[in-house]
């Protein structure tokens, strides 16, 4: 969780810095100022604490949460709480797209290669979203920008779920939630680059249904994965020697 740690802080440091500007309207550099010196506090605790919690699960659970929170922010018409919960989502999905490289994988150097650009996706969908929520993007603009990095996104899901499919512990239910969220993220980027918004929002909704059921699943494996390994038994011998018997 090294690296997951740094992504995580950069972006928790960029969505503070956001909230409290549009809340209090402060000045970006005293808001940037005041996360910088808060926000290690509260990874201080998080690392006191690594032992006692289970971070990919927790995070990976919490990007469901934010997911499902923008989907209802869409029904509801609430664009504004929709791009907040999308930027949550976003930088959680940073915890996702790392800890998924621990997927065995026929071809561990594809799964590197594609792997990482996933984590690219992600850092670059975080920007977007980060510039929705600050009003610089919006409309059609965000609709083509999003879908770039959707689609890196889509195929790293694909690679790890194909390329390890079935392999313990995660499983072929597991892995085939995981082929299937690849596939509607994918669909997101493809409807959006033939200007088929209708068939573009039903990808969005199977790709938020298949996501949740995915990080179900993938959320025990990374449970399971993150268990203390038994530490060694100690053996205890007779005294004395077999020549004695």
């Amino acid at each position: 969780m090294r690296w997951t740690g740094l992504f995580l802080y950069l972006s928790v440091v960029a969505v503070l810095t956001l909230y409290f500007h549009s809340l209090a309207g402060w000045a970006w550099w005293v808001t940037l100022l005041l996360m910088v010196l808060l926000v290690p506090a509260a990874l201080v605790v998080g690392f006191m604490a690594r032992h006692e919690v289970r971070w990919s699960t927790v995070l990976s659970y919490l990007s469901v949460a934010a997911l499902l929170g923008a989907v209802a922010a869409q029904v509801a018409g609430s664009s504004a709480a929709r791009a907040w919960c999308l930027l949550v989502w976003s930088v959680l999905l940073l915890a996702v797209a790392i800890r998924l490289a621990a997927h065995p994988m026929r071809g561990p150097a594809w799964g590197v290669f594609v792997g990482f650009w996933g984590v690219v996706g992600v850092l670059w969908l975080i920007v977007i979203q980060a510039l929705v929520v600050a009003g610089v993007l919006n409309g059609a603009a965000y609709t083509g920008w999003s879908s770039w990095p959707l689609a890196l996104i889509g195929i790293w899901f694909l690679v790890a779920s194909g390329l390890g499919f079935g392999a313990r512990p995660f499983g072929p239910i597991v892995d085939s939630l995981g082929l299937m969220t690849g596939f509607a993220l994918l669909a997101i980027s493809v409807t959006t680059w033939a200007d088929l918004p209708e068939l573009r929002r039903i990808a969005g909704l199977l790709a938020a249904a298949a996501y949740s059921l995915w990080v179900g699943g993938l959320g025990w494996v990374l449970w399971e994965l993150e268990r203390p390994a038994p530490g060694p038994v100690a053996v205890s011998h007779p005294v004395g020697s077999t020549a004695n018997a």
